[in-house]
């Protein structure tokens, strides 16, 4: 994927909408992207069909490129040996990818600010459908906001569609209120969108996807009571279950299933709308029947210390990772290791076409938030928690924990973290994970792994400052009321 951050000005002034057509499942067309003044548009049903489509297919570009090159980089699922910024912590305000990022998310959020202010104004021919576009909105307004707030802390908070000149003189927030305002609007959405999408829908957020994430940002806050309130009803709906095997979760003709709480939907055949992570995480010199264009110049390198995390016999290991691969001179790397999680579907004609889904929330997602709040309320040794554990480890074929295994908090909050790494490695939540688990523990973790030998040797050391993500300079040079955050 190209690189875009020059297009963008700056955050505010990217809020000047462009809507494209995005599908939310494999058989929708795709309208041509066209240039309007989203406040005259807006006025029929099929005009705000039109612009939630478009507000959907922004979140599909940068969850293809800058989001787990940034993200994934930071934590200690990548190794140092490629020369990437993230990996090496010597990421400044200055980044470009991050920028990016930023950006990406307040052009979204634009987008929704124009739906929902016109919306209840809107000409429907049911309710029904004008709730479910406002519950879009809403949904996806919160996921950005929660991703802002957890990525770079606070942010400024906008509600509605605000002159230039008063976004250029917005201030941050403090974190809490930026995830509170995130909150808000999952919760909101849930009480407008349905329990269930098929048929043309299928895709789409649910009433349930909403639930999902907002028990996801409630482990954020640490408020365990509320996670699992959000959590269980997610569980109690019964719409949802783990495949039974672990490989179908990456199929692109498994999309949308049973498994997938929400996924964000590409499409074949159609110009920018495949997923570009198939190739984006392997180097550009591999070549296989899976790779036959190569991958990419910045890409993941896969860390010994993740790798050597999968235990004997875990079968995830093998789906996530390949180990060494053949290079475009017929030169054979038997140690390099790649992610490889999203390329077992169909190999397209070119590497554009990749129509493999990547899920934001996954059932077993669910399953093993809900018994991270069931452990931090009151662990029982042999309780509902340690099932959940042994459910995800019994797919990966793995022994079960025994009730003597795991006897305190401590070591079942241990057992938990780890089996999320090796669960959704490649899915880009380990850095979430870290940040989560607090600064001495995130210090200690990744001090330990780059002081690896075959890792950073001691070369390169860990700043807490990288928790949160450096406003970027170009945003604060056009608003100098956006702060930056300690120690960029």
């Amino acid at each position: 994927m190209k690189n875009t951050s020059r297009t963008y000005k700056t955050l505010f002034i990217v809020m000047l909408t462009t809507i494209g057509l995005m599908s939310c499942n494999k058989d929708i067309d795709l309208a041509p992207e066209s240039n309007y003044n989203a406040k005259d548009f807006y006025k029929s049903e099929n005009d705000f069909t039109l612009a939630i489509a478009g507000t959907y297919g922004g979140l599909r570009g940068i969850h293809s490129y800058q989001y787990p090159i940034v993200v994934e980089s930071l934590s200690d699922n990548v190794s140092t040996s490629t020369n990437n910024p993230y990996t090496r912590l010597t990421l400044n305000d200055g980044d470009a990818n991050v920028l990016s990022l930023w950006s990406a998310y307040w052009t979204i959020i634009n987008r929704t600010n124009n739906i929902l202010d016109q919306i209840d104004g809107g000409e429907f021919s049911t309710p029904t459908l004008q709730d479910r576009i406002k519950g879009e909105a809403l949904f996806i307004r919160g996921f950005c906001y929660f991703q802002l707030g957890w990525l770079f802390g606070g942010v400024p908070l906008v509600d509605h569609v605000t002159p230039e000149h008063e976004l250029l003189q917005l201030t941050r927030t403090s974190q809490a209120e930026t995830l509170a305002f995130a909150a808000q609007n999952l919760e909101a959405a849930a009480t407008l969108l349905p329990e269930e999408n098929t048929g043309g829908n299928l895709g789409r957020a649910t009433k349930f996807s909403a639930l999902g994430l907002l028990g996801r940002l409630h482990l954020f806050t640490k408020d365990y009571n509320k996670a699992k309130e959000a959590l269980s009803l997610v569980i109690q709906s019964e719409n949802y279950d783990m495949y039974p095997d672990y490989k179908d979760c990456f199929l692109n003709t498994k999309d949308n299933g049973i498994e997938h709480v929400f996924q964000i939907q590409y499409t074949e055949r159609l110009i920018n709308q495949g997923n570009p992570l198939v190739y984006t995480l392997v180097p550009e010199n591999i070549r296989s029947p899976q790779f036959p264009s190569g991958g990419r110049s910045l890409w993941l390198a896969v860390s010994n210390d993740l790798y050597e995390a999968y235990e004997e016999g875990d079968l995830r290991r093998d789906i996530t990772i390949q180990k060494g691969y053949v290079t475009s001179s017929n030169v054979t790397d038997e140690n390099t290791l790649l992610y490889i999680k999203y390329a077992h579907g169909t190999v397209p004609g070119l590497p554009e076409d990749n129509d493999v889904n990547l899920s934001v929330l996954r059932y077993t997602d669910v399953l093993l938030m809900y018994a991270e709040s069931l452990n931090e309320l009151e662990y029982e040794v042999d309780g509902e928690a340690l099932s959940i554990l042994n459910a995800v480890r019994e797919r990966a074929d793995l022994d079960f924990y025994n009730p003597s295994d795991l006897t305190t908090q401590d070591q079942f909050r241990e057992a938990l973290f780890k089996e999320r790494r090796v669960e959704f490695a490649c899915e880009f939540f380990r850095w979430f994970d870290l940040i989560r688990q607090g600064r001495d523990k995130t210090s200690s973790i990744m001090t330990n792994f780059l002081i690896r030998t075959d890792e950073g040797s001691g070369t390169y050391v860990f700043n807490d400052k990288f928790m949160l993500l450096p406003i970027p300079a170009a945003e604060r040079q056009v608003n100098n009321s956006l702060e930056p955050n300690p120690g960029y």
